[in-house]
């Protein structure tokens, strides 16, 4: 073969493993980001308002994003072995 395949482009993931790292710090932020607006909302109830704890859901469904696409993409795929790669 002379071109990267379907496969490589799916499974290799090389920018996600080089980004890893930084990945995860966001994720870390995303959780810490939500916590404090639970705190918040439960501290000082009548500052946040009756909407302030559903709206800490969506860092928590960017956090959880970003640690699912993670899971994936860190994943050694065996046919990365046929394709070149050092180790699966």
């Amino acid at each position: 073969h002379t071109e990267e395949n379907y496969l490589m482009r799916e499974m290799g993931f090389r920018l996600a493993r080089k980004h890893a790292r930084k990945l995860k710090l966001y994720m870390g932020y995303f959780i810490l980001f939500a916590m404090a607006m639970l705190v918040t909302g439960f501290l000082a109830p009548d500052l946040a308002g009756n909407y302030f704890p559903l709206l800490t859901i969506i860092p928590l469904v960017v956090a959880v994003y970003i640690e699912r696409w993670l899971f994936f993409a860190e994943a050694r795929h065996t046919q990365a072995l046929y394709y070149g790669a050092e180790s699966a």
